[in-house]
């Protein structure tokens, strides 16, 4: 079997480029039969091995529709890879699925992110898009049972929409390993923001909530890992010295470790493995789900994040680590809880470490696998 992922690929810095490169290599782990093929955005770096390869060859801002469908020709499976931002909305990709479809090629979406109308500045255009799509293809994926549910809404069968988990990286570095890897203090305890640097993540809270946490706990740090996107807003960039600015009033500025700079997927496993707890507390209306939040769960970390749809996988480990947005000492009595009560640390780390082997990369896999081999059936 040949399958064809229409997706963004390394090294452009993209979450969707990063979940497919997780998949490819958790499929290549469990099945040595299959070939894939990337039939990736340019900017991707080409690559020729063998059963693998990576041909970037079409681009989001022209017709796209040819290049792709000149280079799936050989793939018995054509799976796209889903995010607005990528495709827009406009009638390319549906002429893609409607060409696959006229060729006897078998298609999958995975819809990353489904939005509301009532969250949408396009108002219902997200919503139509995905109906149109998901009628295209020949099986859709999603993440929650929230996506899956506003689907069937809008009239898909439910017997054509699969809800596979988020996959998870399950590691385990050694936090004074990681700490001297990333030249963070060997001591005391530090509490991680990981991602680029938008408004919308909140650092604002996170800087409070370091605050209050100091009063009870004392030695600890805030490390906001992660810099500003290439793309970068004026806004965006205006943020960062409100951020700078905000970290010298509150006087924390030997507590807040904030290099701004992206981390490679190398350095990720220390990111995590250096932290005692890991915060998510930006805001999204959107139904979609948190790559960053599977990369903590899978260090067997403790997990805080906002009581909103794109964490809402951490009720699976427990209700108590989601907080209503801005609750800033909801949040910092829970890490405080966390950090201090050696009883309830561990319930959340034997939940955490259930969770991730419940969702790992492998687990996930095999879930494909049997998509592939249904559709395929069909």
């Amino acid at each position: 079997m040949k399958i064809a992922y229409i997706s963004t690929y390394f090294p452009q810095q993209c979450g969707i480029a990063t979940y497919t490169d997780y998949l490819i290599h958790g499929l290549q782990e469990v099945s040595s039969t299959l070939d894939i093929k990337v039939v990736a955005e340019k900017g991707a770096a080409p690559a020729k091995q063998e059963r693998f390869e990576v041909v970037p060859c079409w681009d989001r801002n022209t017709n796209y529709v040819e290049p792709i469908i000149s280079n799936t020709k050989d793939a018995d499976i054509v799976h796209i890879q889903h995010e607005y931002g990528i495709y827009s909305f406009d009638d390319r990709l549906p002429m893609l699925l409607e060409k696959l479809k006229a060729s006897a090629k078998r298609t999958i979406v995975t819809i990353h992110c489904v939005r509301p109308s009532q969250f949408s500045s396009r108002g219902d255009i997200d919503e139509k898009y995905a109906k149109r799509i998901s009628d295209l293809a020949d099986g859709v994926i999603v993440h929650l049972d929230s996506q899956k549910a506003i689907l069937e809404r809008l009239g898909i069968p439910s017997e054509k929409i699969h809800i596979i988990p988020h996959g998870t990286a399950v590691s385990n570095a050694d936090k004074k390993i990681s700490r001297l890897r990333l030249k963070l203090p060997e001591e005391g305890k530090i509490i991680t923001v990981f991602g680029f640097v938008n408004p919308f993540k909140d650092l604002d809270v996170s800087i409070e909530v370091l605050k209050e946490i100091r009063e009870e706990v004392g030695d600890v740090y805030l490390f906001i890992a992660g810099g500003l996107p290439h793309d970068a807003t004026r806004k965006a960039e205006e943020y960062v010295e409100l951020i700078r600015k905000k970290i010298e009033e509150h006087d924390l500025t030997d507590k807040v470790i904030f290099p701004n700079r992206f981390f490679s997927n190398e350095e990720i496993p220390y990111v995590f493995g250096a932290s005692d707890i890991v915060l998510f507390t930006h805001y999204h209306e959107d139904r979609s789900v948190s790559g960053s939040i599977h990369l903590a769960i899978g260090a067997k970390k403790p997990v805080i994040a906002y009581r909103i749809p794109k964490f809402e996988v951490v009720k699976n480990i427990s209700d108590e680590l989601l907080i209503l947005p801005d609750n800033v000492s909801g949040i910092a009595k829970t890490g405080i809880r966390i950090l201090k009560d050696k009883e309830f640390e561990r319930y959340v780390l034997d939940r955490t470490d259930s969770y991730r082997n419940a969702t790992s990369w492998p687990v996930t896999v095999h879930k494909h696998l049997k998509l592939y081999s249904d559709v395929c059936g069909k």
